[in-house]
């Protein structure tokens, strides 16, 4: 149900467009460095460090004024996030550092709000929600104790993620046409995570990460 009334909605808006005196909708491409971490919700488990990520995706937005579009697409994410917490492994107690390596195609659906055209210029901000489905996932496990240091192998990890990843979507860019071709676009977003990403029985943990997306729009 809640599908259908999103693409009522989207059709709506191109229908309004379409009789405006701008262009209904763009489409366009991105890639985005990141950086990614976790932050846990459970007694016992500290957040471990940032790690590099990176994204890439198709852009589509709708406009309904000359200023304000619909945005969605899709977003290929690679990043995750690194934890430690106290285990116990072969019967030695010490500290567990793992590491995440998380894929998720995300689908957003934000609200873009632009400025006024500044020679060939416009400044935006953004908010919106992205639900990611997770595609693929991996560990790796360092695990330290009085005895010394031992790296486990690395290990394929489905069960012990979360499938969907609901986050919130805030952003800050700018966007230049070249002579009235493409625009180029650099934005600074931050997505934050607001549902558990673990899967594991009563581990939680969210997840989070800045991009910088750099975009052709046609």
């Amino acid at each position: 149900m809640k599908s259908k009334i999103i693409l009522f909605l989207l059709l709506s808006l191109i229908t309004f467009a379409a009789k405006a005196q701008y262009p209904p909708y763009y489409f366009g491409l991105k890639a985005a460095p990141q950086i990614s971490w976790m932050k846990p919700d459970t007694d016992g488990y500290t957040g471990n460090g940032s790690k590099i990520g990176f994204a890439w995706g198709f852009i589509a937005e709708f406009n309904f004024t000359e200023n304000h579009s619909i945005g969605t697409g899709f977003n290929m994410l690679f990043n995750g996030g690194k934890l430690s917490f106290p285990t116990v492994v072969n019967d030695v107690s010490g500290t567990m550092n793992r590491e995440y390596f998380l894929k998720y195609i995300e689908v957003p659906l934000s609200l873009k709000m632009r400025t006024n055209d500044i020679n060939g210029t416009k400044y935006f901000g953004r908010i919106g929600l992205g639900t990611g489905f997770n595609i693929g996932s991996k560990k790796e496990d360092e695990f330290t104790s009085t005895a010394g240091d031992v790296t486990l192998t690395p290990k394929n990890n489905y069960d012990e993620v979360s499938f969907i990843r609901e986050a919130l979507i805030v952003g800050l860019g700018v966007e230049h046409e070249i002579a009235q071709g493409p625009k180029l676009g650099a934005e600074l977003t931050f997505n934050n995570g607001f549902t558990n990403v673990l899967s594991e029985n009563g581990v939680k943990a969210t997840s989070n990460f800045f991009e910088l997306s750099f975009s052709v729009i046609f």
